[in-house]
């Protein structure tokens, strides 16, 4: 009886212990990793990432220690050390760390790599924490797990000892956790990772997607969120029968009814009750959601034929481009100028160029935005600085939608296009639309820097205007029409429509910034019968006589030349001559 009683009292004892120390993983991922990763740079380098945890999030761990830091690698291939740390702002000083290599035990492995602390590193009160990584690589490696969708704080990213710190949430979460122990750890902590609100699907009704996450040592059997709008006063409860254990998280999805009147506020998600007792930390409860409106990027590419280095560049381009997910979201358009001009200058070309200050070629200009040393435009990019900067202006958030349709008659050879789109809180002061016309496959007449037959691609062959015009809204909608005539010299099969939208501020070219920008191929003829008066071509105001090699001509002679006619609708129309 009394080895019983003993028995008892030692399983109490144990039990006792277990419940008073209690661990935890704090980070954004909830244990999630992928092999697949799509963040690099090339060459021998340090690369590393991290995720903050402002104080708020830290708050409810007051009194425990960090004791272990987690962080899963996409792959190990040319990865040779990898530095687990933690600090309190990016570049600072390590307040911990552990180091993992080929040699240590355990070894550097593909997926999660844990390492515990030499000494518990306590929480502080009111400070924020940056839980980190960075690998040494010995040629280029995509190591960096990234997962799921955007949270802000959730992926920052170094590619380079020296280089800029990037905030790349846009690009998902990093697979990064540090694991918190100690006596203070709740029961019950349900957070709300995440939300998103799109409202351009259905008028009538707004689609949402929240990510839950269970932060507490309990299981949870269900839960309910209210959603409100911002600057509405009706709220809106959905129950979830949803269990999910201690780290886990789904995502969840419902709709409200679409506000009949135009705002431009938040929408507010907040945990309303979870079925199995009461949340203990109420400072991730709520959270405001992100509208999901597909976010594209323009890239500008001033180049001429008489540039010797753009063929490189061009090729770095269109190498960046060609992979995912830059493929599907990254847009070009070609502006012959910046060094000298060529028989495709157009005049909006030139005026870009001057507003740019674009005074060589190549040079790359991204979303109009100053991400580079030398403001919004590069010269002479290498391929590692072109995946880094478009990568890193994707994470912008697109405030305006693009909807772009179009129909052609053969009889009058004119293209009628119609933009369309929303907007949530557009932050342009001053928005305008431009559209432009650009052909693939146009064979160069002597492009320097050029071996064997070169070709061009994203020229611009017709544009709405310069620098865009002026948007009409009703309400948070627009519509634009605009018309071009097309030219019998141009290859409709490879001819493309591309609408953006920017900002103009004629005083502040880093407040020119491109909001979004989408593009569609030219349309097959319409059945629209011609109509009589119209005429099939504009008159010419202007024509220009170039050498074969691209050098403008004061006049028309002997031999083969390139002809340029501008018409008075301003589309441009070039082709050889033989006198």
């Amino acid at each position: 009886m009394k080895k019983t009683i003993l028995l008892i009292l030692m399983l109490c004892c144990i039990a006792t212990r277990m419940a008073a120390q209690s661990t935890v993983s704090v980070g954004y991922c909830a244990g999630e990793a992928t092999d697949k990763g799509s963040i690099s740079t090339e060459g021998k380098a340090w690369v590393s990432g991290a995720i903050y945890l402002p104080p708020d999030m830290l708050a409810p761990y007051k009194g425990n220690a960090i004791t272990q830091l987690r962080a899963a690698m996409a792959t190990k291939v040319n990865v040779d050390s990898l530095v687990l740390w933690v600090r309190t702002s990016l570049s600072g000083e390590n307040l911990a760390e552990a180091v993992i290599t080929t040699k240590t035990t355990p070894k550097l492995a593909k997926g999660w790599n844990e390492a515990t602390l030499s000494s518990p590193l306590p929480l502080p009160t009111g400070q924020g924490l940056y839980i980190g990584m960075s690998y040494h690589q010995k040629a280029a490696a995509a190591a960096l797990s990234v997962v799921g969708s955007q949270i802000d704080n959730a992926c920052w990213v170094q590619l380079g000892k020296d280089a800029k710190w990037q905030d790349m949430s846009s690009a998902g979460i990093l697979s990064i956790e540090a694991v918190v122990e100690g006596t203070n750890v709740p029961q019950h902590d349900l957070g709300l990772a995440a939300a998103m609100a799109n409202t351009h699907d259905d008028a009538s009704l707004t689609k949402m997607q929240v990510t839950v996450v269970n932060n507490g040592q309990l299981p949870v059997t269900g839960f309910t969120l209210q959603t409100r709008y911002e600057q509405g006063t009706e709220a809106y409860s959905q129950h979830f029968d949803t269990r999910l254990a201690w780290g886990e998280k789904a995502v969840v999805e419902y709709q409200i009814p679409n506000l009949s009147t135009v705002t431009y506020g938040d929408i507010m998600v907040s945990l309303a009750s979870i079925d199995d007792g009461e949340d203990e930390t109420a400072t991730n409860n709520s959270i405001k959601a992100k509208f999901a409106l597909v976010k594209k990027i323009l890239i500008e590419d001033f180049t001429t034929e008489p540039c010797g280095n753009c063929p490189r560049v061009s090729g770095y381009l269109h190498t960046v481009l060609s992979q995912e997910p830059y493929k599907s979201r990254a847009i070009v358009v070609c502006h012959h100028s910046g060094y000298k001009y060529d028989w495709l200058t157009q005049s909006c070309d030139e005026k870009l160029a001057a507003r740019f200050v674009v005074g060589y070629s190549p040079a790359i200009m991204i979303d109009r935005k100053p991400i580079w040393m030398d403001g919004a435009l590069h010269s002479c990019p290498e391929m590692n600085e072109l995946q880094a900067a478009v990568a890193y202006v994707l994470q912008d958030a697109a405030h305006v939608s693009i909807n772009i349709s179009a129909d052609y008659n053969d009889v009058t050879q004119q293209l009628n296009i119609t933009v369309s789109g929303k907007r949530d809180e557009l932050k342009a002061q001053n928005p305008v639309i431009t559209l432009y016309l650009t052909e693939d496959d146009v064979k160069a007449v002597s492009q320097a820097g050029a071996t064997g037959g070169y070709w061009h691609q994203d020229v611009v062959r017709a544009f709405s205007s310069d620098f865009g015009e002026p948007i009409s809204w009703e309400g948070n909608q627009y519509e634009y029409h605009h018309s071009f005539n097309i030219s019998d010299d141009w290859v409709k099969d490879k001819m493309h429509i591309v609408a953006v939208v920017s900002n103009l501020d004629a005083s502040n070219n880093k407040n020119c910034q491109v909001d979004n920008v989408e593009t569609t191929g030219f349309p097959q003829s319409g059945q629209t019968q011609g109509v009589e008066g119209v005429s099939n071509s504009s008159t010419t105001i202007s024509t220009e006589y170039f050498t074969a090699d691209g050098q403008r001509l004061g006049q028309p002679r002997k031999g083969l030349m390139i002809v340029r006619k501008t018409d008075a609708d301003g589309h441009v129309h070039s082709f050889k001559s033989l006198r």
